[in-house]
């Protein structure tokens, strides 16, 4: 099982296009799990900062921050994602 954490606020204007392009290359893979951390809140706060992240829209992969910012590109999540698998 991969675990992918998606961090995201409600005020990033980057945020909603990378929670597209996170689902969109997710959807129909197995052994995934998406966590949502919402970075408004104390939980999500505490969660970035375990990580050392300071920027949103953020992808972690069983629990290593792999991407950071936006833009990022499809094919570099799903190399992640391959690598995980490994």
């Amino acid at each position: 099982m991969i675990k992918i954490e998606y961090f995201h606020n409600p005020v990033c204007p980057y945020c909603p296009a990378a929670e597209t392009l996170v689902k969109k290359v997710i959807e129909g893979l197995k052994d995934i799990e998406l966590v949502y951390v919402d970075t408004w809140t104390d939980e999500g706060i505490k969660r970035g900062m375990s990580l050392n992240l300071m920027a949103v829209p953020a992808v972690a992969i069983n629990g290593v921050v792999k991407l950071i910012g936006w833009p990022f590109e499809a094919e570099d999540l799903q190399a992640y994602i391959a690598e995980a698998h490994v």
